[in-house]
């Protein structure tokens, strides 16, 4: 429903905007043909100021546009820096946001991992050596974690507590790599109305089959000091 509003609202701007600029410039053409018969030629300035409108408005989504993929580097900027189109929803961002994170991990690139958690997370003193010690012992689990192997669905939603003005969501994702399963599970927070350094990822947890109790347990306590970890 939200999104035929959106869609059906962008539509209706794209009408009075095209309306605008033809008004305009057939105004300002008419204008020029009184000024040459010696009249005023009022309706210049009128169709000027009607076409600058629709004009204005496409420079100002234009800035927008520019500006936003400026800022977006990762499937989390997406939430922070909200564009006039909807950002991706939960279900599709945390399967993208995984698909990243794996890469990441296989390219050992820590920043793309820094970047997807939120800023709160970021700010923990403890978290850089955290991102370090997750790559070494996700190294040692000596399995290659394709993203392929555990997006062939969108994972299965866990049900978290949050408030009236956070969005908060989990999904757990599983793969059979050589003979044994293996989970990642991903909480992400898409909107903190009371603090938007929340937004982002919360959690990056990994684990095989045998951990499946622990990771729940983790979940179900809503572990928050609990970033990255592999059981």
């Amino acid at each position: 429903m939200g999104l035929a509003v959106f869609f059906l609202l962008g539509i209706l701007i794209l009408l009075v905007s095209g309306a605008l600029l033809i008004t305009g410039i057939v105004l300002i053409a008419a204008g020029i043909n009184d000024k040459k018969a010696g009249k005023k030629g009022k309706k210049t300035s009128i169709g000027i100021g009607m076409a600058s409108i629709p004009l204005l408005l496409v420079l100002y989504i234009a800035g927008r546009y520019v500006l936003y993929n400026a800022s977006v580097k990762c499937i989390a900027d997406e939430w922070r820096y909200k564009p006039f189109f909807m950002p991706r929803n939960a279900v599709i961002g945390s399967s993208e946001m995984l698909r990243e994170l794996l890469e990441s991990v296989d390219d050992e690139d820590e920043d793309m991992i820094y970047r997807e958690f939120s800023e709160n997370v970021r700010d923990d003193r403890h978290f850089d050596d955290t991102v370090e010690e997750f790559l070494d012992d996700i190294e040692r689990l000596n399995a290659d974690l394709d993203p392929d192997d555990f997006l062939t669905d969108y994972g299965k939603s866990v049900h978290l507590e949050g408030d009236t003005k956070t969005i908060l969501s989990g999904y757990i994702y599983s793969a059979e790599i050589d003979g044994e399963t293996y989970y990642c599970y991903v909480r992400i927070c898409i909107t903190n109305y009371g603090d938007m350094d929340d937004v982002g990822l919360q959690q990056f947890i990994v684990c095989t089959e045998d951990k499946m109790d622990e990771l729940y347990e983790i979940i179900d306590d809503g572990d928050d000091d609990i970033y990255l970890k592999v059981l």
